[in-house]
């Protein structure tokens, strides 16, 4: 799949952010969002460079330390080119890679196959962090760099060990993650269970942080600084949010295993959309009508309470398609059973209330409102806290 024409050009808004290149065809976007956290990492960074490099002024410092939230630019560049790289290479091209307020990800044209192939692609970003310190070290150990110089690359080392290594923590939406799924994914031959397990991984790292960096100095007698603590509690807002939306997808996908959407269906009468109310009349109860052009494609659903608005002498003249509401096409489902029928007509909920069933070769074979679904799946759902 080729990624449309208006979001290959430079500088192009889209709703991930800018188009700032391309990387073997597949766009490099840059969120608006990246550009609070590097003015706060500057910040940050500026007490530091003041500090080490003295008589540089104030403007020379802000520009310093501006170096800083470069730096991390180009390691999560190389973090993501990294993921990117491998799934080509394992036959998943990337179809864009973002660089944003946490850092970065790389969306890719279709799901990757296999837990091996899930997880080489997961470990290949820290792996690339990794290899950006060592470099950053050996440079630090082999040149005689002083200054500003020396202190960005203090910096890449420490900064990018502690990304490759964060990263690697086993819990969603980190790398480390996706590990823990493709070996739970592995072992019980299902990828679901696996992205669950995840999922409270990640709420297990959240815990992590907060006794590490917060309740153990407490224990110990000391006081976290406010720098930690709003880091934790960013932080850990994020990765919570994430894992909770992680298990709450994965969960509903599980409910969805065995679900054949035509038992949930209301029956349906397909009509050209040029036919007469009056035609209508002659069935005593029509129930759905799903309304179709000159070329058989859905175009739409019969209001009944709008066709009971009709007087009877407007009713030979009057065309279905008067008395209709459109339908767009996202709203004709045509996968029947199991996570991706549940998954197709979430989809189809953007649009509209009701989806049309087709069904190969039988074709309609139903309307089914998408409240009645969500009721289904939650009734299947297992009951529990989190």
């Amino acid at each position: 799949m080729t990624a449309p024409a208006d979001r290959q050009r430079w500088g192009t808004r889209t709703s991930a952010g800018w188009v700032i290149g391309h990387i073997g065809g597949a766009p490099l976007l840059l969120s608006p969002s990246w550009f609070l956290i590097a003015a706060v990492l500057a910040l940050l960074f500026l007490p530091t460079v003041s500090l080490r490099v003295p008589g540089l002024g104030t403007i020379g410092a802000l520009l310093a330390a501006a170096g800083f939230p470069l730096m991390l630019l180009v390691s999560v560049l190389a973090h993501e080119v990294a993921h990117g790289l491998t799934g080509r290479r394992v036959g998943s091209p990337p179809s864009e890679y973002v660089l944003t307020l946490w850092g970065g990800h790389t969306q890719f044209r279709h799901e990757l196959a296999t837990p091996g192939t899930s997880a080489a692609v997961s470990v290949a970003g820290p792996v690339a962090n990794a290899v950006l310190a060592v470099a950053a070290w050996g440079l630090l150990v082999a040149t005689p760099v002083t200054g500003f110089v020396e202190l960005l690359l203090q910096a890449a080392t420490v900064a990018n060990g502690v990304v490759a290594a964060f990263n690697l923590l086993p819990g969603l939406p980190l790398d480390g993650g996706r590990v823990l799924e493709a070996l739970v994914w592995k072992v019980t031959g299902d990828r679901l269970r696996g992205t669950v397990a995840a999922g409270w991984g990640g709420r297990a790292v959240v815990i992590g942080l907060v006794v590490v960096f917060v309740l153990r100095p407490l224990g110990a007698g000391a006081r976290p600084s406010l720098v930690t603590m709003v880091w934790v509690a960013v932080l850990g807002a994020y990765l919570w949010s994430a894992a909770s939306r992680t298990i709450a997808t994965a969960r509903a996908y599980l409910a969805a295993a065995g679900l054949d959407l035509r038992a949930l269906a209301d029956p349906a009468r397909v009509m050209a959309a040029g036919t007469s109310l009056a035609y209508l009349d002659t069935f005593a109860a029509p129930g759905a009508v799903v309304l179709t052009d000159e070329a058989h494609r859905i175009t739409g659903l019969v209001d009944p309470e709008a066709a009971a608005q009709v007087p009877p002498a407007a009713r030979g003249t009057t065309p279905l398609s008067a008395v209709a509401t459109a339908l767009p096409q996202t709203a004709v489902v045509t996968v029947m059973e199991g996570a991706r029928a549940a998954g197709a007509v979430a989809h189809a909920a953007r649009t509209s209330a009701l989806v049309v069933l087709v069904d190969g070769a039988r074709g309609v074979v139903g309307v089914l409102p998408v409240r009645r679904l969500e009721e289904a799946l939650s009734s299947r759902r297992p009951r529990r806290t989190a």
